[in-house]
């Protein structure tokens, strides 16, 4: 199998986040006495802008999840043999908004992670075939 790399859906708050700090940012810079502070918030935007664009899911051939958040945050490697159950579950049970589904990940029987793909249901079936295959994999053993 080959490595399969899903992109992250950026959120409406994200961009909400993004438009504030900007402004934010603008206003300290037409101030003399704020540029500091204008520095602060400029350095805070192009971090998140950075995190946005390399932001990624892979599902690796040697059967691992990545998580991918950006050259500033760790990556978190998830062996797929230590997931237990994956859901698709959406934001205050709103069926028919698009922007609301995201991916519940349980592993290690006792921890949970959210991930929002730009497209869940193939992302969620990608996860699957893969858990489905590497069980396959297992009891050939």
């Amino acid at each position: 199998m080959m490595n399969r790399t899903f992109h992250v859906k950026i959120s409406g708050t994200t961009h909400l986040f993004l438009i504030l700090f900007t402004l934010i940012m603008l206003v300290a810079f037409w101030y003399k006495g704020a540029a500091l502070i204008g520095m602060f918030f400029a350095m805070i935007v192009i971090i998140n802008i950075e995190r946005i664009i390399h932001s990624t899911y892979t599902l690796t051939a040697d059967g691992n999840l990545v998580i991918y958040n950006g050259r500033f945050q760790k990556e978190k490697n998830i062996p797929l043999s230590r997931i237990t159950d994956v859901e698709l579950k959406r934001l205050f049970g709103l069926k028919h908004l698009r922007f609301t589904r995201y991916v519940l990940v349980h592993y290690d029987n006792d921890k949970v992670i959210d991930l929002l793909p730009e497209k869940p249901e193939e992302f969620m079936n990608a996860l699957v075939r893969r858990l489905e295959h590497k069980e396959e994999d297992e009891d050939t053993f």
